[in-house]
């Protein structure tokens, strides 16, 4: 078995004991339990409970991530290319309770700052992925000209501001609908 797939298995079964039990209920003698392991194999792959925990969330974001640019990929122009990686990327927590439950607990995983945000390379990818879309809109002239980098860092904070009042804080179903309508103001707001 490769080293990503054993990571993969670490991270699936702390994902679910974390999930259940919380950070600080959670050993790492219960993940090594949960998938027949000894301790010494999973600190083959992880410093401690903290590294543990901080891997195990930055791989849940990394397959978020490559879900929505898996189904961005699948699209060519860039209006349907923002509309794909907004709704998906906005649905992709529905029915994962796992993530979820991790997400309310530690509501910190989701910051406006830059500076603070544990798992900025996660999220560095979501925005290159948005900027990219901006970038080829306004090239083939769907979009209207505008500072990319500006506009990727203000779409992405309303992204992340919808994420925690739809999840992390969940406000009702009132924020999806918000959210949907949000998405046809922007897409509007961008074409030409």
């Amino acid at each position: 078995m490769s080293r990503t797939i054993k990571e993969n298995r670490i991270f699936d079964a702390a994902l679910k004991l974390f999930a259940e039990y919380g950070y600080k209920k959670t050993t790492i003698e219960d993940v090594a339990n949960e998938l027949g392991m000894t301790p010494g194999n999973i600190y083959f792959y992880v410093k401690n409970k903290k590294d543990l925990y901080e891997k195990t969330v930055q791989s849940a974001l990394g397959r978020w991530r490559d879900s929505v640019a898996e189904a961005v990929a699948a699209e060519t122009g860039a209006p349907e290319k923002f509309r794909v990686m907004a709704e998906r990327s906005f649905e992709y927590l529905r029915g994962r309770d796992d993530i979820l439950s991790v997400l309310s607990r530690d509501p910190d995983i989701f910051t406006l700052t830059p500076g603070e945000d544990r798992f900025y390379d996660i999220n560095a990818g979501a925005m290159l992925l948005m900027k990219d879309i901006l970038q080829q809109g306004v090239r083939e002239k769907s979009f209207h000209k505008m500072n990319v980098d500006r506009a990727t860092e203000f779409l992405f904070s309303v992204y992340i501001m919808f994420l925690i009042r739809a999840y992390v804080k969940p406000e009702g179903e009132n924020v999806a609908e918000m959210f949907r309508e949000g998405l046809e103001m922007i897409l509007r707001g961008l074409r030409r």
